[in-house]
């Protein structure tokens, strides 16, 4: 199973690769997603799923691709930024920094 769906194959899974790979091209140009309705925008990445590169964000809080909705805002994950290695640079109001 691994590899890329074959010319001629089953229906279902062409549908499903189809799919996929229009929900990539919908979030290529996008500076973050949502999952679902919610309000956190994470980063955005690649993964491949049953042969199929898919957009997935980069904390992996989902690996439902098709949950993810296109966000123009500022990545506000913190799990995401941590990755990145930005969160280290921003102090959360409230909460003292600590020198690490």
């Amino acid at each position: 199973m691994g590899g890329r769906a074959q010319a001629g194959g089953d229906p279902a899974v062409e549908h499903l690769a189809a799919t996929l790979r229009r929900r990539r091209e919908e979030l290529a140009g996008a500076d973050g997603a949502r999952i679902g309705g919610g309000l956190v925008v994470h980063a955005v990445t690649t993964h491949m799923w049953a042969g199929v590169p898919v957009p997935a964000v980069a904390c992996h809080a989902s690996v439902d691709p098709l949950r993810l909705r296109a966000s123009a805002g500022p990545v506000t994950c913190r799990r995401c930024l941590s990755q990145s290695g930005q969160e280290r640079q921003r102090q959360v109001p409230g909460q003292t920094a600590l020198e690490v």
